[in-house]
C-alpha cells in the first residue's frame, strides 16, 4: 500500500545508515559552521560535490532530492538570475556587484539541502532524539523535538482523512491545483483544528506510556548506540575539512586550487 504521509526515514541498509547519531549530529554541525568560514565561493562548489557524494551514498531517492532542489530555483533566481538581468539592462555587466556573495550564498543553501538531506534520511526520529540525549541536550527538548514532530505526521494523516469524509459527503477537496487547494482550506480549518486538540492530549498519554518523559530518572534509550571506527572516521573527516577551511579564511594556511578570498 502506498504511504499517503511521506516521512523523512528512508529505510535503507547503507553505510551512512549504519553511523552512531551522534557521529552524523556532529557532521551537520560542522557543515553549518563551514558556510560560515569557507572563504569564497569555490569552497562552496566543494561543499555542494561533498554533498552530492554523501547522498548517493546514503541512497537517498532521486526524485526526493530533486523536488527539494527545485524549490530552490526559485531563491537562486532571486540571488543571481534577475539581479544580473537588471545589470545588463543597466548598461553593466552580469557577473558585476556582489555576484560572488551571491553565488556564494545559492551554494551555501545547496550544499545545507545536500549535506542535511544526507544524514537524515538515514535516522528515523527516535535515533535523532537518542542521538541528541547521548550528547546531553536537556530531556526537555528531546521530548519536545519527538512530540511535535509526531504530531505533524498524524496531522497531516488526519487531513487525508478528512478530505476522505468530506468526499465521501460529496465536498471533493482540489489538492493537485494548489489555488483551487488554498480556496477550499478553511472548509478544512475547523475539523482539523479540533481533531488536533483531541489527538494532542492522547500522544501526550500514549508517549508517557511507552517511555517518553520530562525527566531523566528512569529513563531509556530506544536505540543501542555504538560509536565505532566508521564513526570516528566520519567526524574526523568533517573536523578536518572544518579546520583546514578555518585555517585558510584566517589567513593560516592555504590550497594551490582553491582561493583564500574572493579579492
Amino acid at each position: 500500500m502506498k504511504r499517503r504521509v511521506p516521512v523523512v526515514y528512508n529505510d535503507r541498509d547503507t553505510w551512512l545508515h549504519r553511523r552512531d547519531p551522534r557521529a552524523k549530529l556532529g557532521v551537520f554541525v560542522a557543515m553549518l559552521l563551514y558556510m560560515y568560514v569557507a572563504p569564497t565561493w569555490e569552497w562552496m562548489v566543494v561543499s555542494v560535490g561533498i554533498g552530492l557524494g554523501m547522498v548517493a551514498l546514503a541512497r537517498v531517492p532521486p526524485k526526493w532530492i530533486g523536488a527539494l532542489l527545485a524549490l530552490q530555483l526559485v531563491n537562486v533566481l532571486g540571488i543571481l538570475a534577475f539581479p544580473a538581468i537588471q545589470r545588463m539592462a543597466a548598461g553593466g555587466t552580469a557577473f558585476g556587484g556582489n555576484f560572488d556573495f551571491g553565488l556564494k550564498l545559492a551554494l551555501s543553501w545547496q550544499s545545507a539541502l545536500l549535506v542535511s538531506a544526507s544524514l537524515f534520511t538515514t535516522m528515523e526520529l527516535t535515533e535523532i532524539t537518542d542521538g541528541l540525549r547521548k550528547l546531553g541536550v536537556p530531556e526537555l527538548l528531546c521530548f519536545t523535538l519527538e512530540y511535535v514532530f509526531l504530531l505533524f505526521y498524524v496531522t497531516i494523516s488526519d487531513l487525508f482523512r478528512i478530505m476522505d469524509g468530506m468526499k465521501v459527503k460529496g465536498l471533493e477537496i482540489e489538492t493537485r491545483n494548489p489555488l483551487k487547494f488554498a480556496k477550499n482550506v478553511p472548509s478544512l480549518a475547523v475539523p482539523m483544528f479540533m481533531t488536533v486538540l483531541q489527538r494532542s492530549n492522547t500522544m501526550m498519554s500514549v508517549l508517557t506510556m511507552r517511555g517518553y518523559s520530562f525527566s531523566n530518572e528512569g529513563r531509556e534509550l530506544r536505540h543501542d548506540l555504538q560509536f565505532d571506527g566508521g564513526d570516528t572516521m566520519l567526524v574526523v573527516a568533517a573536523v578536518t575539512v572544518l579546520t583546514v577551511t578555518g585555517a585558510v579564511n584566517f589567513g593560516l594556511l592555504t590550497v594551490p586550487f582553491l582561493p583564500a578570498s574572493g579579492a
